[in-house]
């Protein structure tokens, strides 16, 4: 499988921006050069996977939502809604998170049980 770099510097290009953050800002965080951290942006340059990690932390992300499409090419819409969940997480407390997990496991328990329920009737 080949590694789209491109994609992978639009996603953390994108990130970056909704956190209102420069490149030499990010660059900063990550420990790399401005220049270097223009070319991952711009998919000219292949990175190492601690930069990676530096790149997810500094944007409040797991590394898979900047590799996503790479895992799963079909899951554009799952990608989209895990990235808005995590932005919506930022400013919350930790009891604030553990109490939207539960709302979280609360509503696909519903959902499952009314899939099953749906399916029953036909």
């Amino acid at each position: 499988m080949e590694i789209d770099y491109v994609a992978i510097g639009k996603r953390i290009k994108q990130l970056r921006k909704e956190h209102k953050m420069s490149q030499e800002q990010l660059a900063e965080i990550i420990d790399v050069s401005v220049p270097h951290m223009s070319n991952i942006e711009n998919g000219k340059t292949k990175f190492s996977l601690p930069v990676l990690i530096h790149l997810a932390n500094a944007l409040g992300v797991m590394p898979d939502v900047l590799l996503f499409e790479q895992v799963n090419t079909q899951g554009k819409v799952r990608g989209m809604v895990i990235r808005e969940i995590e932005s919506q997480l930022l400013d919350c407390t930790e009891v604030q998170m553990l109490m939207l997990e539960e709302v979280f496991r609360s509503a696909k328990k519903i959902l499952k049980e009314y899939d099953k329920k749906m399916h029953e009737k036909t």
